[in-house]
């Protein structure tokens, strides 16, 4: 079962080029997001980065991204999935590719969210669609680890070279 944000994503997707999708998700954790990717849309290719490792806002919870891991793997054995298991900031340096649909639910504090807006950004086709996971999210009042400010701070950045879509628990922009 997927989570309920997933339950409206058809919604979202009308904005998304009709080509086959060259996309990109910053945070695949357990991996819903890529097999709802791969039951529901053609994909040419899907990278996935994730270090199943966690992040700041994770930092206190005992999870076992081992398993995580695990069960990630064991959903993905798809020749369309690539699996780059490194930080978004390694994977933007090494990168030579683009993408015309891109998902950013990784590291979630304000800081990355930003660094990771802007990056994908840059490898985002124009016309290509980027999303913004869990935008108002709350993480105990601690505004450094919740993405909205990232994201607000990358809306800013970029102002007048994307069209808003969306704005409510995720943020998709189109780019021009």
């Amino acid at each position: 079962m997927f989570p309920n944000w997933f339950k409206d994503v058809e919604k979202y997707f009308r904005h998304v080029p009709k080509e086959r999708l060259r996309a990109l998700q910053v945070g695949a954790y357990t991996g819903d997001a890529t097999i709802w990717l791969l039951n529901n849309r053609e994909i040419e290719r899907l990278h996935d980065v994730d270090t199943w490792a966690g992040s700041e806002e994770k930092a206190h919870e005992s999870l076992d991204f081992k398993s995580i891991e695990e069960y990630y793997d064991s959903r993905t054995a798809d020749l369309r999935v690539v699996k780059c298991k490194m930080t978004s900031d390694e994977f933007f340096n090494i990168n030579d590719k683009t993408f015309n649909f891109i998902y950013i639910d990784g590291d979630h504090t304000a800081l990355q969210t930003a660094l990771d807006g802007l990056n994908a950004f840059k490898v985002l086709e124009p016309g290509g669609v980027m999303a913004f996971d869990d935008y108002e999210w709350n993480y105990n009042g601690d505004r450094y680890l919740e993405p909205k400010r990232g994201v607000d701070a990358f809306l800013a950045v970029c102002k007048d070279r994307y069209r808003l879509l969306e704005v409510g628990y995720q943020v998709w922009i189109q780019k021009l």
